[in-house]
């Protein structure tokens, strides 16, 4: 009967551990490809004022990702309002290019961090700009939100959607306006 019974109970624990699925973790190997991504939101300028009011923002471009968590890639967008310190007006569609890096935990939530030149601009944009992200194992997808740049108080969100699992070099084409 001792036996039976620790038989029963062996295999019901071995049934109930397979039959759970096993916690994944993420690593930057979980996020090395190339990805499609769009963005949008708003933004206030900085030292606007209490009076400030929030202007849109969309913003679609592609990047890569390397073993390393080195992300560079190419995008375009559009703001109802101008860059501050820049002679770029509200409503200009700007093409831009960008490197930074990424972080991610195991508990796949994670960082990115990057700079921006835009192009036809001698420097890059002053200042880095912060985003979190949680990616998802099984969409294979991530959601992202900004938490800093240095040029305005960022309330934009993105979806990141994977091209490609190998890292490619990206060139957002030129187009003539």
């Amino acid at each position: 009967m001792r036996v039976g019974n620790m038989l029963c109970a062996t295999f019901l624990g071995l049934s109930i551990c397979c039959a759970l699925p096993a916690q994944q973790q993420c690593s930057m190997g979980s996020l090395v490809g190339t990805w499609a991504f769009s963005e949008i939101g708003w933004t206030v300028p900085l030292g606007s004022g209490p009076s400030a009011a929030a202007s849109p923002v969309t913003v679609i471009g592609v990047t890569t990702i390397n073993n390393s968590g080195k992300m560079t890639g190419s995008g375009t967008t559009i703001s109802g309002a101008g860059i501050p310190g820049t002679p770029i007006p509200a409503g200009e569609v700007l093409d831009f290019d960008f490197t930074g890096t990424v972080e991610i935990t195991p508990n796949c939530t994670g960082s990115w961090r990057y700079s921006i030149q835009v192009k036809g601009t001698p420097t890059p944009l002053p200042g880095q700009y912060i985003e979190r992200f949680v990616y998802s194992l099984p969409k294979d997808e991530v959601v992202s939100m900004s938490i800093q740049s240095p040029l305005s108080k960022p309330f934009w969100i993105g979806v990141f959607t994977r091209m490609g699992r190998a890292p490619e070099s990206i060139a957002w084409p030129d187009v003539a306006r």
